[in-house]
């Protein structure tokens, strides 16, 4: 008996000692991801302005104090940014209006029909597309590329965007897909809101309206969270707050007219604003970037091959030829666009370069997954892709982000 209980001693010791070395059990997928878009929600709007909701999430999860948009810091390029973890000349979403030379056509992102042509979106693979191709049901209601298949592959549920329905409506929609039967509903999910934007573009980043915006998104918010605790997936829900730039005040006393420089009729505007991209009818683009010569101010001309390596913004012919650039608070635009829209200028406005100090933009994640009360300085929006695969345990396409923001924001 003695050498028994001896021998029990040593085999209970050894597992003593095995649990001691064996490491951690590593974390669940999660159970429903949902990634929510504010779109032009400022970084420092969260301080600036009545957002409870969005705080007391900030306060209790991980909260990155300012996330960098990519260059141009535009909706559509940052959007597709965030969900495939790819830079605008990589995936070719390159601004909200651009020319394809190799499909002769041009992208323009009011277009229903660019939003359903897979050729438009077809050099990045979305988060949804990834989580779809591993066996993980996907819904987005609204994100730009989501309403057209890639590669073959669609999201399980998908809304074609509809900017006339509420915030409330958009929250209520998503809901009714959550409600499914557990075999049913989506394990990862997007939504978003334009309301933000709209108010900064229109009346200004400093404007009542604009609280008013923001106000009525964070209680969408809240709506939101109660509509998962009376589903039963409050606790379990991870949730990711982004938005894809800031807003920047502009105004028709600031603007930079092309054709103080050159001929309309000689070129072709693929786009203007903070950021304007041109294309030569005749000529060579060096050419064209010789007629601003040194006469230029508060902004910059660039050939495409060019540009800073900082932007990241030379590897796609969707780009321009010839960049422009302004710098904060001046807007490029034409003669005839300025007659006309002067009373309805608009007074806000983004596509800055990312290090503008009013381009920055929202970050907040909270759930079980993620850490508690932890807030840190800075994030890059290339990064979030590899966050929401790294919860979702996807394995992801290859990306041009890195790890920094999985291991700042996930549960240790």
């Amino acid at each position: 008996m003695k050498r028994v209980f001896l021998c029990l001693l040593v085999i209970l010791a050894g597992l003593g000692l095995g649990s001691c070395t064996t490491p951690p059990v590593a974390a669940q997928r999660s159970q429903l991801l949902i990634l929510v878009s504010i779109d032009g929600f400022r970084w420092d709007y969260l301080q600036k302005y009545a957002a409870p909701e969005l705080r007391r999430l900030a306060g209790d999860g991980v909260h990155a104090r300012r996330m960098n948009p990519s260059f141009p810091s535009l909706t559509f390029p940052n959007h597709y940014t965030l969900v495939t973890g790819l830079r605008p000349e990589h995936h070719g979403v390159v601004a909200n209006t651009f020319y394809d030379p190799d499909l002769k056509a041009k992208f323009n992102y009011t277009s229903h029909d660019c939003s359903v042509d897979p050729r438009w979106w077809a050099g990045g693979e979305p988060v949804w597309i990834t989580a779809e191709k591993q066996g993980v049901r996907s819904a987005c209601f609204f994100w730009p590329g989501s309403e057209s298949e890639n590669h073959g592959t669609r999201p399980s549920f998908s809304k074609q965007f509809d900017k006339h329905l509420t915030a409330e409506q958009r929250v209520d929609g998503l809901l009714a897909w959550l409600a499914l039967p557990a075999g049913q509903r989506p394990q990862f999910a997007t939504l978003y809101f334009d309301m933000v934007d709209s108010a900064g573009h229109t009346y200004g980043p400093d404007a009542p309206e604009t609280a008013a915006a923001i106000w009525t998104v964070d209680a969408a918010i809240g709506r939101l969270l109660g509509g998962l605790e009376k589903l039963g997936l409050r606790d379990s829900a991870d949730l990711v707050f982004v938005s894809d730039h800031g807003m920047e005040p502009v105004g028709p006393e600031r603007t930079i007219l092309l054709d103080d420089y050159v001929s309309l009729s000689s070129i072709d505007v693929d786009f203007a604003g903070a950021v304007a991209g041109l294309r030569p009818k005749s000529g060579t683009p060096a050419e064209l970037a010789a007629r601003f010569g040194d006469r230029h101010q508060h902004f910059n001309v660039w050939l495409r091959d060019q540009v800073p390596e900082r932007l990241h913004y030379r590897a796609s012919n969707r780009i321009a030829p010839v960049v422009l650039s302004a710098d904060p608070g001046w807007y490029i635009t034409t003669k005839d666009f300025l007659r006309v829209k002067r009373l309805t200028f608009e007074r806000g406005t983004h596509g800055f370069e990312p290090a503008t100090p009013n381009m920055g933009a929202l970050f907040i994640a909270h759930g079980p997954s993620f850490r508690q009360r932890h807030e840190f300085a800075e994030a890059e929006n290339v990064d979030v892709y590899n966050l929401l695969c790294a919860a979702l345990k996807l394995t992801p396409a290859a990306n041009d982000g890195g790890d920094h923001l999985v291991r700042e924001v996930l549960a240790r």
